[in-house]
């Protein structure tokens, strides 16, 4: 029968207790997060970063260690990442005293039987070890869920905030529509219809307005709830200005998945689990061969899903490039339709219909730009999250 991995953490934690004493326990208090030149949790984290008056905007590099620092779940696996090291320090030290305690903690608990002398100094300290090389791709993990959650959220922000500026130009437009269209009234060049179209697409637009603030403001507040803070009201993300010219993508997609397999933290616990099985094969009394086969198994498995994951990711950061390109060019087509409609209607030969649907195409345009960039900007966090870089 072979140890479970929950039984090896405590085997641990028992060399930990012999070796170290009580002193140990306050040690991983020091694993928290440094909060140097930050405020406590519960205030806000964008103070520093958005307080001063050169500046109101708050980076994506900020955001996420922003995140890094206060979010709860991250906090928590740093906290294991330093018990499990402070485990791995100890252990040497408390073998001596371990064995015999261990063997009767097994006989007790799980109706083991283990010679005492198959647990020396040697295994207790490997097995420390990869109970430390666990807890630490358990938090590398952790970090890129906490990272690729927070970079989704920004995203989310700033389309939100692209959106309200488009809205706000498309209406100041309107706005100014309508004073030509009044003044045009008044002189009788233009039927009162018109005036009443003009008026109409003016309180779609403000309505429009009000709804792209409501969504900015959910998504300020969502960002904040991945950071683990409140964001100040006044702090704005960067300008979603991303450009099809300024995305590279990488061509080469086999030396993408060589480097995820030096740098995924996932499959680096699969091959931390498979050399830890190797080890503990040697103090269980059976079934450690096929704990090695089913860890091996499941390193096979985990190496084909990071495959399968990088490829589709490869593939959706291409296609969004494309879109985006298309996109870029489609608001170039539509802003110049509008510009040569409201130049036909000033010249007496176009009607007012023809510049309310041109407006609204350019308005269309802008919004699926905006939509088709953040959507490449995810798309290129899913591929460096698959490659293991984020």
């Amino acid at each position: 029968m072979q140890i479970p991995r929950s039984l090896v953490l405590k085997l641990a934690a028992l060399a930990l207790l012999v070796a170290a004493g009580t002193a140990s326990v306050a040690a991983p208090a020091a694993a928290a997060p440094a909060e140097t030149g930050a405020s406590a949790p519960g205030a806000p984290a964008t103070a520093s970063a958005a307080d001063p008056a050169s500046t109101r905007v708050l980076p994506l590099r900020e955001a996420l260690s922003l995140a890094e620092r206060y979010n709860p779940g991250l906090r928590l696996a740093a906290l294991q990442m330093e018990v499990a090291r402070t485990a791995r320090q100890a252990a040497p030290a408390g073998a001596p005293a371990l064995a015999p305690l261990a063997a009767a903690y097994l006989q007790a608990q799980y109706g083991l039987t283990i010679p005492t002398e198959a647990i020396t100094s040697q295994a207790v300290g490997q097995q420390a070890t990869y109970a430390y090389e666990q807890a630490v791709a358990q938090y590398q993990t952790a970090r890129q869920q906490v990272r690729a959650g927070a970079l989704q959220a920004y995203v989310e922000w700033q389309k939100a905030v692209a959106t309200v500026e488009a809205q706000r130009a498309a209406l100041a437009r309107t706005q100014t529509q309508l004073a030509n269209v009044e003044a045009a009234v008044a002189v009788g060049s233009a039927a009162p219809y018109d005036l009443l179209q003009v008026q109409t697409a003016l309180a779609g637009q403000e309505a429009a307005l009000a709804g792209a603030e409501a969504m900015e403001q959910g998504a300020r507040s969502a960002l904040g709830q991945v950071i683990g803070v409140p964001l100040a009201p006044d702090v704005q993300p960067e300008p979603l200005a991303l450009s099809a010219t300024e995305v590279a993508l990488p061509d080469d997609l086999d030396a993408l998945i060589d480097r995820a397999i030096r740098r995924r933290p996932d499959l680096r616990e699969a091959a931390v689990q498979l050399a830890g099985r190797r080890q503990q094969s040697g103090l269980a009394t059976d079934g450690g061969a096929a704990a090695e086969v089913q860890a091996a198994s499941t390193y096979g498995m985990a190496l084909a899903q990071a495959r399968a994951e990088i490829t589709r990711a490869w593939l959706a950061a291409r296609g969004s490039l494309e879109e985006l390109k298309a996109r870029e060019k489609a608001v170039e087509m539509a802003r110049e339709a509008l510009r040569l409609a409201e130049l036909r209607y000033d010249a007496g030969i176009a009607t007012w219909v023809e510049v309310q649907s041109a407006s609204a195409a350019a308005l269309e345009a802008e919004a699926g730009r905006i939509q088709a960039a953040a959507n490449l900007l995810v798309r290129m966090m899913e591929l460096s999250h698959a490659v293991g870089d984020g």
